[in-house]
């Protein structure tokens, strides 16, 4: 599919004298694929019903979400089927295979590149899921499924009585689930040793999946995800094998977080090599997957269990490295800034032998600069390098040392290692750096060297010497490399307008700073300057509210409004569209320009309503700003707050915002149905009548047990609402603010401590004396012992049943 129908491969098989039977063959896998997704749809929806039997109130629901995955599947195979028709149609005809033609007759070769495009789009593409109607690809619709089975998978274990829930508590006091199948083996794959990885490692949720002959983690990470499989056998006579999948959400990512992402899934590909290689096992196979921000490795064919277990442990610690790391890696130019970023340029790093150098200096100096800047070590269990230990041990001393220690410090490392270590302190810290350099090479004031580091670091610019950093080739190799170097160009190379065109058209951490940074003469020029403008607005609208060019806007407003509209066809940064918007409001007189500029900020960012109050009342301004933000209802004017449509809308998927309609819809049954059932928080904005209204009540329940809180105080003491509460209450402290007598309430405290052992804590002495709620809770968390009564504490199998659990 891929080779078939991406740009290039489309382009390729156009060509091709078998491309008739080629495109047949990629519609055969489409068609399979659909297929398969359908029975993978039918064994969730089986899935699903099983657990239902272990709460029958989730069969509704669960029938419900059954129904619409439906419906959604039926609109994607729609979809898909239209765009294949289109993609094979110049392929139907009576001709021979060779003869037919491409495009078909009454279409253009564009149109049918498009359509190939659109085809690959509607079944690869990667987005945050949260609602099924958000769901536009057959790929979403499997991540979707993948993310509800792990989320649903604890009925099944209680409902087939095969298996158990069981809670990891780590060192941070965050809580992984771990989903017990496999109770009866004597040598579990995910054993002692991993647990406590385990338990070292921070993540925002883990759920492990554990069954006799293999192990599966899903791991969402702060900016990225990703699952790990621990097989005892697999298929195609791979024998024991570790799968790592690691995913980064590409979608909507703008272009300095999309390079910082591939360069993530870089270090770790490369670092991953490494490891393989000093670690003896087998070469690891690598998938790339661009749409989905996917990279797959494979290790097979492992010795031993212990092997794959240590691999395990190893890899986690590698993970945990990979927090939040863009920082570190977005300054890096691996080869002079002349790689494109996409997966692809990956695949070809990792498996190209011209390119070893190269990747074995970047991963140096990632490991390096994270220590030098952050005081941070990389270094983890997959990584058995010296030279790497070496670097990283120098960057911390070298991070807090002055001049003089660090000269003592090179004086006794070789000739190699000194070279090395000054390489690296001068791409990171080159202030710092240049007078040692000076005192032992000659780089600074050599053509060839200064070329090279300015490549990798433009800022090295002006330290260069006198002759060297006036020539216009290393001056424009620095400015390719960072463009805010140009600052410190010559008058000249700030007069270029080559030079000057490109800093402005690539510069993203201080377009202003280019901006002041252009030459006198430059600035003067009627012709070259509006280019120069006009090329900047394209890349950062946020230059437009520079004060250097605020006197050539002053005398041209209608150039002002160009700019504008080219601002509005090609940022992506709309928060730099309206700071510019709202220093420069005062040129744009013209009424029509500005509803549009507003109705495409607030098609972006709806909230930002409040910075246009004068226009609050337009019904097209307001819709389309509610539409993109309910939070905008907020600074709608009256007329809206009152228009049930718009709001029964706004408060649909997010009920919180009835806080900001009129007091009469804070009164209507529908519309405050509608918002409890999706967040039972906004009870709290119901009139009177509705916070007495018990089906309300029981709706803002069913979804936050606490909205009890802001019910009328007739339902704080009713026990069939109080166990409603308790059932639903999606914080650990559910009993937090029972009184005395409810504290004593065993169906309710069994309840609480059921959905989470903490509730214990909250039980009156009575029931803390009581061995079975006791022995409920310590199952789950064997901390709860300490809320336990002295008895209790002293029960042998309360004690044991404890230090089981922890």
């Amino acid at each position: 599919i891929n080779l078939c129908l991406s740009k290039s491969g489309a382009v390729q098989l156009s060509m091709h004298p078998r491309r008739s039977e080629i495109l047949q063959g990629c519609a055969r896998e489409i068609s399979n694929f659909l297929y398969e997704t359908e029975a993978f749809l039918s064994g969730y929806e089986q899935f699903l019903l099983l657990g239902a039997t272990a709460d029958h109130k989730l069969e509704q629901p669960y029938r419900e979400e059954i129904i619409a995955l439906r419906y959604q599947l039926a609109l994607l195979q729609a979809k898909v089927e239209q765009a294949l028709a289109e993609v094979t149609r110049p392929f139907f005809s009576d001709k021979e295979p060779h003869m037919e033609e491409l495009p078909a007759s009454g279409s253009n070769f564009q149109q049918w590149l498009d359509h190939c495009r659109l085809l690959k789009d509607c079944l690869q593409r990667l987005g945050s899921v949260n609602h099924v109607h958000k769901i536009e690809s057959i790929h979403e619709l499997i991540l979707s499924l993948h993310k509800r089975f792990l989320a649903r998978l604890w009925p099944v274990a209680t409902a087939s009585k095969q298996g158990e829930v069981r809670k990891v508590v780590t060192v941070r006091n965050h809580c992984y689930d771990i989903i017990e199948f496999s109770r009866s083996q004597d040598q579990p794959l995910l054993d002692n040793k991993c647990r406590k990885a385990l338990r070292q490692f921070d993540a925002d949720s883990v759920t492990v999946l554990s069954m006799p002959d293999c192990t599966r983690l899903s791991i969402q990470l702060l900016r990225h995800a990703c699952t790990i499989d621990l097989f005892e056998q697999t298929e195609g006579g791979k024998q024991r094998t570790l799968r790592l999948c690691y995913s980064e959400a590409l979608a909507g990512a703008s272009k300095p977080k999309r390079h910082g992402k591939f360069l993530r899934v870089w270090f770790l590909t490369q670092t991953l090599s490494q490891y393989q290689k000093n670690r003896g096992f087998n070469a690891s196979n690598i998938h790339f997957n661009e749409q989905t921000g996917q990279v797959l490795f494979e290790f097979t064919h492992l010795r031993a269990k212990k092997d794959l277990q240590r691999m395990f442990v190893d890899i986690l610690s590698l993970l945990q490295r990979l927090l939040n790391m863009d920082f570190g890696l977005a300054v890096l130019n691996l080869d002079e800034n002349q790689t494109q970023w996409n997966m692809a340029a990956i695949r070809e790093r990792l498996n190209n032998p011209a390119f070893s150098a190269t990747n074995q200096f970047a991963l140096e100096h990632v490991y390096w600069y994270f220590a030098y800047k952050k005081n941070k070590s990389l270094m983890n269990r997959c990584t058995h390098d010296g030279t790497l230990r070496h670097l990283v041990e120098a960057a911390m001393i070298f991070s807090g040392a002055c001049t003089h220690e660090i000269e003592t410090l090179l004086d006794e490392q070789s000739e190699t290692d000194r070279q090395r270590l000054l390489w690296h302190l001068l791409l990171s810290d080159p202030a710092k750096a240049e007078p040692l350099v000076n005192k032992y090479f000659n780089w600074l004031a050599d053509e060839t060297m200064a070329m090279r580091l300015v490549s990798q670091n433009g800022h090295i610019l002006k330290h260069l010497a006198s002759g060297i950093s006036d020539q216009r080739a290393i001056v424009f190799a620095a400015v390719k490399s960072h463009p805010e170097a140009v600052a410190d160009a010559p008058e000249s190379c700030r007069n270029d307008f080559e030079i000057m065109n490109y800093a402005l058209a690539n510069t993203l951490e201080n377009p202003r700073g280019v901006i002041a940074a252009i030459g006198a003469e430059l600035l003067s020029n009627h012709v070259l300057f509006p280019r120069l403008l006009t090329a900047a607005v394209a890349n950062s609208s946020f230059i437009l509210s520079s004060e250097v060019i605020a006197a050539h806007l002053e005398h041209n407003p209608e150039f002002y409004k160009e700019l504008l509209l080219s601002a509005m066809e090609h940022t992506r940064n709309y928060y730099d569209l309206l700071f510019t918007f709202l220093v420069r409001k005062k040129l744009l007189n013209d009424d029509h320009l500005y509803r549009k500029l507003a109705i495409k900020l607030l098609s972006q960012q709806g909230h930002w309503l409040q910075h246009f109050s004068e226009l609050n009342n337009d019904r097209d301004v307001v819709y389309t700003a509610v539409g993109s933000d309910p939070s905008a209802l907020k600074y709608a004017g009256g007329e809206f707050q009152a228009d049930k449509e718009l709001v029964k809308e706004a408060v649909k998927d997010t009920g919180g915002f009835l806080e900001f309609v009129s007091e009469e819809l804070k009164d209507d049954n529908e519309i405050v149905l509608e918002a409890v059932k999706n967040d039972g928080r906004a009870l709290k904005y119901a009139s009177g009548r509705l916070r007495a209204d018990p089906k309300i009540v029981e709706a803002a329940l069913e979804n936050k047990g606490w909205a009890l809180n802001y019910a009328d105080e007739s339902f704080k003491h009713d026990l069939y609402y109080l166990r409603l509460s308790v059932n639903h209450h999606p914080e650990s402290n559910a009993c937090r603010d029972f009184d005395e007598d409810q504290r004593g309430n065993k169906e309710l405290l069994t309840i609480a401590v059921l959905k989470d052992p903490i509730n214990f804590a909250f039980a009156n002495r009575e029931l803390r004396d009581d061995e079975e709620l006791a022995q409920l809770a310590v199952q789950n968390d064997g901390a709860m012992l300490e809320h336990a009564s002295s008895r209790l504490q002293g029960h042998e199998r309360i004690v044991r049943l404890a230090v089981q659990s922890h």
